[in-house]
């Protein structure tokens, strides 16, 4: 009787246990958690290039390996596999809620769900909440691309799908929006710069993967907001002004009307 080839059987159930972990969180799109759709093709072909590797290795077995298989060879791949069996996936929705008053990620509940939670693996959530700039995107010709905001009986509408291109329009040319009214979806976000009846509307912004995770909105004023704690997920109603200070022009969303979200759509947006 054949003896098994430790060495290669290692590296098979190493190779076999990353392919079902990538087979999983893509068929049931959890990926999203941790990257931008953008790097799921990458992904999947990581995926089948491990399938296939391990379908070459299977003829290796039985062969006769001389040196003594010594796990610790191993160990850099085999941790990673041990993690991801306590891994628990969450939601922005979750990671909304352990925001506390000054707009930071909580420590307790960071570390309860300390393995490798996607969400909770932010720096800060108070490092910034404007978009990146308030410029449309250049074609490569010197051409400015138009963005159209989404216009309804002269409401703006801001939507999960529109809105970074929204709140880049608005945050970029705040004067041409004076006076407009708006209807956007978010969390309460607050920060210590901010005042009692200031809040930011925002969502988490993935740019690449869960590490560069950031908190993007646009800043509101309301008389109820204090009803509100930060990560709650609200609605708003209200109209643009312009906030003049030594920092420059800013657009700010006077509240007509702010009611809890019931069933928020939690995704992340994306700049691009």
């Amino acid at each position: 009787m054949k003896n098994f080839n430790v060495e290669v059987v290692a590296k098979i159930l190493i190779l076999l246990g990353f392919s079902i972990f990538y087979l999983k969180i893509i068929v049931s799109n959890e990926i999203l958690t941790y990257v931008h759709p953008r790097i799921i093709p990458f992904a999947i072909f990581g995926m089948i290039s491990m399938f296939i590797i391990t379908l070459f290795l299977i003829s290796d077995v039985f062969y006769n390996n001389r040196k003594k298989f010594k796990i610790k060879n191993h160990f850099i791949f085999i941790f990673p596999l041990i993690m991801i069996l306590f891994m628990q996936s969450s939601s922005a929705n979750s990671a909304t809620k352990s925001i506390d008053a000054n707009g930071k990620l909580n420590e307790s509940s960071s570390t309860n769900n300390s393995s490798n939670n996607s969400n909770n693996s932010l720096p800060s959530l108070n490092s910034t909440y404007e978009l990146y700039s308030g410029k449309s995107e250049s074609d490569g010709q010197g051409q400015v691309d138009k963005i159209q905001l989404n216009i309804v009986n002269n409401i703006i509408e801001v939507n999960i799908n529109n809105f970074v291109s929204s709140l880049d329009e608005i945050l970029g040319n705040p004067k041409k929006y004076e006076g407009k009214e708006i209807e956007i979806s978010g969390f309460v976000y607050r920060d210590k710069d901010l005042k009692e009846n200031q809040f930011i509307i925002a969502r988490f912004m993935m740019v690449c993967c869960a590490a560069d995770l950031q908190v993007a909105g646009i800043e509101c004023s309301s008389s109820d907001s204090s009803s509100y704690d930060n990560g709650t997920w609200v609605k708003i109603k209200g109209k643009i002004k312009i906030n003049t200070s030594e920092d420059g022009i800013d657009p700010v969303i006077s509240v007509e009307t702010i009611s809890k979200d019931p069933t928020p759509d939690t995704s992340y947006v994306y700049p691009f």
